[in-house]
């Protein structure tokens, strides 16, 4: 498929979705958003090891672009759009990344809150400024903020509508890693690297696990580490981190 307002590439193992009109700041289009999609559900191959969303230009994205969303059914656009597309990163069984550089506000935050990891350059700004346009939060955001930073600075970054600096974020936990801007492809490059050395069913069963955690009692969520943890006995990597023990070697994972 030829993809008009993001490019797409695999390389070794990694995924790459850039967002691609660097003339809008990235913003989103409901196309956008549909070719995201496309690519969450029908290119990623069994051989796919880890997910990267990128920005093309200065920035991440600006959020969705207010000029060039107009539809007959709103509710259907966003259901169609940005809601499969956070439901579909949350339901694959592979890491994603979101790789932040200059911004991300707005439908930006909420696609980077639904991430598993975000690496920011220093000089990035992340913030939920849509109060100021009288726009509440509506894939996302509300839902993960006070997971991630409790109720307190979740109604400040909801209700206030400030930028939050990367080292803010950092220390509040809404980014896993901060790089100085000139070491920040190499950061996210090194960062991909290390989830391709980890047995990538195991991570996928623990985000699986979070998942269910987050709507789910500790009976049930035990049962269901259980179940995970008999289904990864199964897989070749679970035999190779047995066998590297006792060879006393580091494991080689493949992934299956």
């Amino acid at each position: 498929m030829v993809y008009e307002q993001i490019r797409f590439s695999r390389t070794d193992g990694i995924a790459a979705i850039t967002f691609n009109r660097p003339d809008r700041l990235n913003a989103f289009t409901f196309k956008m958003l549909a070719e995201i999609n496309h690519v969450l559900i029908s290119e990623l191959d069994p051989g796919t090891r880890a997910v990267v969303f990128r920005g093309a230009g200065r920035a991440f994205s600006s959020g969705d672009d207010l000029v060039d969303m107009g539809g007959a059914s709103p509710l259907e656009d966003m259901r169609r759009g940005h809601h499969a597309m956070v439901k579909t990163i949350r339901a694959l069984r592979l890491p994603v990344v979101a790789a932040i550089h200059g911004y991300a506000v707005g439908a930006a935050f909420d696609l980077a809150l639904a991430c598993d990891f975000r690496l920011a350059a220093d000089s990035e700004q992340l913030g939920d400024f849509r109060i100021n346009r009288a726009i509440n939060s509506m894939s996302g955001a509300a839902f993960w903020l006070p997971r991630y930073v409790g109720v307190g600075r979740a109604s400040e970054i909801l209700m206030l509508g400030e930028r939050i600096s990367a080292s803010r974020c950092l220390e509040l936990g809404l980014v896993t890693r901060v790089y100085p801007e000139p070491q920040f492809e190499r950061g996210v490059a090194e960062f991909a690297e290390q989830l391709k050395r980890l047995p990538t069913k195991v991570i996928g069963a623990n985000k699986a696990l979070l998942n269910f955690g987050l709507e789910n009692y500790l009976a049930a969520a035990l049962d269901t580490e259980a179940c995970e943890l008999l289904e990864i006995f199964r897989s070749d990597d679970y035999l190779e981190g047995a066998q590297a023990w006792v060879e006393k070697r580091a494991p080689r994972y493949t992934g299956r």
